[in-house]
């Protein structure tokens, strides 16, 4: 398994958009595993705002991408819904839609029910 220092910004952005896919398609695995592959996206935060990666040749492009795939993910968040204690904007809401495991521990957890996919 790969570990988060083994990847590059192409795998990055892919592993960034692959999780954002899988939400804009319901995603369905329990909300622990959400949260989990959630927390890639607070790895991007650190590179992104790292003095180093900033002035890579490749910066601005990694950077544009993490914004357009962060808007797409943005767009699927419940609007009134606010996860309390949470670091980033991406973990402050949880997405409107979702289905099976994660849809259920969702409700169980902050008593929202998502819309089905």
């Amino acid at each position: 398994m790969l570990g988060k220092r083994d990847f590059t910004p192409n795998r990055a952005v892919e592993t960034w958009l692959q999780f954002v896919e899988n939400c804009e398609e319901g995603y369905e695995d329990s909300l622990a595993e959400y949260r989990n592959e959630l927390s890639f996206r607070r790895f991007l935060q650190a590179v992104i705002g790292d003095p180093q990666v900033q002035q890579a040749s490749d910066a601005q492009w990694f950077i544009a991408e993490v914004a357009a795939i962060d808007a797409r993910f943005s767009s699927l968040l419940e609007d009134g819904f606010q996860v309390t204690g949470s670091w980033g904007w991406w973990e402050r809401r949880i997405p409107r839609v979702g289905s099976g495991v994660f849809a259920i521990d969702v409700r169980d957890a902050y008593g929202v029910d998502m819309e089905p996919i």
